[in-house]
């Protein structure tokens, strides 16, 4: 088999909108650290569901490891799902007792408003007034209001998604505290640098020197709805046809078909940067009163006093 026979030794869990993408990225750039390809599998929280008795090696190290190998000081993957699924991390530790867990943690205030424009870019929400959103969060729990595209409706549960410091305190519970490292989103803002060199520290991986680190996230939004719809929910005929395509590319040698080139010229011609809305004086305060007691919590299991966050 080529690529590792070694299983991953660190995950980066989550949350969402927290600078996830942008640690993966510059993790994924020191040459001491192999990453997935892509950066979020989600094999533990949605194909390991939908197989339970998937074979690891062909299904996981196969798919999303082969460029990598035994040689690496540190092999890690970055889907952001896990830290909301504790079966996951369980699932995990299983196949690596010694596994690592890294979470990005922000002001579940600003993480929501922010995650909540990301889901209207990907299609998985279509309420564009984040009151509204927030409001039919009962209705979508009992499967009405529901967006046609949206994967999961789990994905617009916004209060359960803020709640960082619940989730963080299942993590620890399942992982062993020693074995999860958290970074607040305002230290990795103020000092990147400090925060990059702090997560290797955790892997025991090599300071490569990296000095930049260019930031990674902006509001994305799509110039025409229908394109998207075409590019991001293809029609399932459309989907395979694409994939034969793309594994004669492989079998001639080829990293990426035509086809595929071509769908992503068009996805960042139809991608705009797009500013979001202010979050209402009302509204804000009532994320406050929601999250209050969380941001408690997640305070106390840092011993960091996160009341600004309120």
């Amino acid at each position: 088999m080529q690529g590792t026979t070694r299983f991953p030794d660190f995950f980066v869990v989550g949350a969402p909108r927290c600078g996830t993408t942008a640690i993966s990225k510059y993790l994924s750039k020191n040459p001491n650290i192999c990453f997935s390809q892509p950066k979020e599998p989600h094999f533990f929280s949605i194909t390991r569901q939908e197989k339970p008795d998937a074979d690891i090696r062909k299904h996981y190290l196969e798919l999303f490891f082969r460029h990598c190998s035994n040689t690496y000081q540190a092999i890690g993957e970055g889907s952001v799902s896990y830290l909301y699924y504790p079966r996951a991390i369980r699932q995990i530790q299983q196949l690596n007792p010694q596994a690592r867990f890294i979470v990005m943690a922000r002001n579940p205030i600003d993480m929501i408003h922010s995650y909540h424009a990301r889901l209207l870019a990907i299609l998985d929400e279509e309420v564009e007034d984040f009151a509204t959103a927030w409001a039919l969060q009962e209705a979508r729990a009992g499967g009405q209001q529901l967006p046609a595209h949206c994967r999961t409706p789990y994905l617009l549960q916004y209060r359960e998604i803020g709640r960082i410091g619940h989730h963080v305190e299942q993590l620890f519970h399942a992982a062993g505290r020693e074995n999860c490292h958290v970074v607040l989103f305002d230290d990795f803002i103020s000092d990147t640098l400090g925060s990059y060199r702090q997560v290797l520290d955790f892997l025991r991986v090599d300071y490569d020197g990296q000095t930049e680190f260019p930031p990674v996230e902006v509001s994305k939004f799509y110039r025409y709805r229908w394109l998207h719809l075409l590019l991001k929910r293809p029609p399932m005929r459309v989907v395979k046809y694409t994939l034969n395509i793309e594994q004669r590319a492989r079998r001639k040698g080829k990293k990426k078909s035509r086809i595929k080139r071509f769908r992503k010229w068009l996805i960042r011609k139809n991608t705009v940067v797009r500013k979001r809305p202010p979050l209402e004086l009302s509204m804000r305060k009532q994320l406050r009163e929601a999250f209050a007691e969380d941001i408690a919590k997640l305070g106390h299991l840092l011993d960091r006093d996160l009341s600004h966050w309120q």
